[in-house]
């Protein structure tokens, strides 16, 4: 039987990623002048899973966006729902992934998006969209593969926080944590910071920063500063200071709580 058009353009894609021809693609059809100003390839390759795929080129036959959409029994067992694939000038500057229920229960995480450098192809950022609304979100900052800080975000909290900022240094050992605080918990506790600076787990300090009303009533507490001691023979406990604007000690009228 002589092979359609279609076939002969999809066994040529499979042979050029490497895909192995004799397993080729089942085409479901050809979308003419994509937004890209190519063509875009349907096809199902049921024996990877794959129920939908589309990809999609421009004018010149480069790749642009890959997207597969994988069957339910597929995504259960590998944890994989969807996965879709930017490109730019053939280097990939995009993957976003979904992921099935059950992995979804198990690793909390319902899809991650993660953006590469165009000029050397390496992470930049990844970002994880929780399960659980509560648990937000969370984005990881990289720089030449190597993990920078990541900023963990709660929109769904009306007291504590609402956003986590953790840092490192090149060897990936945890040196600070911001934590921010919601609007309803800087009114009702006059809290708008605090930091904690560490040494991996080794704690070293922590900061907490006031409002001017807390401050106007605290006499002029602007900052509350802990300082940890790691003593390998005999514990030794926390100092805790507080701060007015001209770094000056003060003894605040309600000493604020750790949180």
């Amino acid at each position: 039987m002589t092979a359609t058009p279609i076939r002969l353009l999809c066994l040529f894609l499979g042979l050029f990623h490497g895909v192995n021809a004799f397993a080729a693609y089942e085409e479901m059809g050809v979308e003419d002048n994509n937004e890209f100003g190519g063509r875009t390839v349907l096809f199902r390759k049921v024996e990877e899973g794959i129920s939908r795929g589309r990809n999609s080129y421009d004018s010149a036959g480069k790749i642009m966006r890959e997207e597969r959409t994988f069957s339910d029994d597929w995504a259960n067992i590998h944890g994989t729902k969807s996965v879709t694939n930017e490109y730019l000038f053939d280097i990939k500057i995009k993957e976003e992934r979904t992921f099935s229920a059950t992995y979804a229960t198990t690793r909390l995480i319902a899809k991650t998006t993660t953006f590469f450098e165009q000029a050397t192809g390496t992470k930049v950022r990844v970002r994880n969209d929780f399960a659980e609304e509560y648990l937000g979100y969370n984005i990881t900052y990289y720089d030449l593969g190597v993990k920078q800080r990541m900023e963990w975000f709660y929109p769904k909290n009306e007291l504590g926080y609402v956003q986590v900022n953790t840092f490192y240094d090149p060897s990936g050992k945890l040196i600070r944590t911001e934590n921010l605080y919601t609007e309803k918990s800087i009114r009702f506790d006059g809290c708008s910071k605090s930091v904690f600076y560490s040494e991996g787990e080794k704690r070293l300090k922590r900061e907490w920063f006031f409002t001017e009303t807390y401050a106007k009533a605290n006499n002029g507490a602007v900052r509350k500063v802990t300082v940890y001691f790691d003593n390998p023979n005999f514990p030794i406990a926390p100092k805790t200071y507080y701060f007015n604007d001209q770094d000056e000690t003060v003894t605040p009228a309600q000493p604020f709580e750790e949180d």
